[in-house]
């Protein structure tokens, strides 16, 4: 691997796919495998995992084996340059699929969208010994391959193995996206796993509205400053039904989604941004309510049934994800 790397070093690379202030990614082909091999300097690499050395963050990182989780093939540090080699996915990540959109590109349905979600996180969180914090989920960082089965990837790899019961503040350098962080890690550089959970429901966020995190206003002030607006029509026309939350779903979903699941897909991402990371869900919850939600096959002929046994979003449930709602944190702009 490293001989072949730096051969690599003294040709023109196929093809750059990515190329950030921190980091370039290109594709190339070892033994007829195609590659991505992503470059990064040692000094960024330092900033990120202070107080852990080189070694044992690269050793930790081969460690992780997951169908979710984009597979490290091998790596080599030339001078201050590190050269880390995954599998290419040839589908791009979860943003190309989700935003910005050409014509003729065929938007992502419903089930797709709920099934691309949590598994590798509560691999991180739940199976790997000791824990793992992911520290930087977004649509970038969701690869997905053959049938949109994700796999998730980062700057890295992942951030160092922290367990919850660590009570230290972990001051990190990840990027300027900082709206993408929960408070604790804006306020105090805090990182835990309730954090990943605070990342994973703005990614929930954006695939069920289609909006882009990064756009002003934030996608939270744009969703609650909605809400407010549908609280207020629903209390003047003495609404019933919950229709009135579809216009939070993304118009490229056509309608084409159980409002059931459109209801309980929008108090999952309200209860995983709550200010108080205590509040959010742990992964497990989460998971078990999207494979719950995945299993909701739309059908336009089939009549939405809610908990309660009704044909609407009941009025207790209106007031429940508006109350969520009201305590959920956004970067301040």
């Amino acid at each position: 691997m490293r001989a072949y790397i730096q051969r690599l070093l003294k040709e023109q690379w196929p093809d750059k796919l990515v190329s950030t202030s921190h980091n370039k990614i290109f594709s190339a082909s070892v033994n007829n495998l195609v590659v991505a091999v992503r470059q990064v300097n040692e000094k960024s690499v330092s900033n990120i995992y202070r107080g852990q050395s080189l070694s044992s963050t690269i050793n930790l990182r081969s460690l992780l084996y997951h169908p979710n989780i984009v597979d490290m093939i091998g790596y080599c540090i030339d001078g201050d340059q590190i050269f880390f080699v995954y599998n290419f996915l040839p589908s791009g990540s979860l943003k190309d699929h989700l935003h910005d959109l050409p014509p003729n590109k065929k938007p992502l349905d419903w089930n797709t969208r709920i099934k691309i979600a949590a598994k590798g996180i509560k691999y991180l969180h739940e199976k790997s010994k000791p824990p793992v914090i992911h520290g930087n989920i977004k649509p970038s960082n969701i690869l997905l391959c053959k049938g949109y089965h994700p796999k998730l990837s980062d700057f890295l790899g992942f951030k160092e193995r922290i367990p919850e019961s660590d009570k230290s503040n972990h001051a990190r350098i990840f990027s300027s996206q900082c709206y993408r962080h929960a408070p604790e890690f804006y306020m105090k550089f805090k990182l835990t796993q309730r954090s990943d959970i605070y990342s994973f429901g703005l990614v929930l966020l954006e695939l069920i509205s289609g909006r882009m995190a990064e756009i002003r206003p934030s996608l939270i002030e744009w969703l609650i400053e909605l809400l407010v607006c549908l609280v207020i029509v629903r209390a003047k026309r003495k609404l019933v039904g919950g229709h009135e939350f579809t216009a939070l779903a993304d118009p490229l979903l056509k309608g084409r989604y159980p409002e059931q699941g459109l209801y309980q897909a929008l108090s999952l991402a309200a209860e995983c941004l709550q200010s108080k990371d205590a509040s959010r869900p742990r992964i497990g919850d989460v998971v078990n309510v999207l494979s719950n939600l995945a299993s909701q096959i739309y059908d336009p002929k089939t009549i939405q049934i809610n908990r309660a046994g009704t044909l609407t979003i009941g009025n207790l449930d209106k007031e429940r994800l508006t109350e969520l709602w009201q305590h959920v944190w956004s970067f301040p702009t």
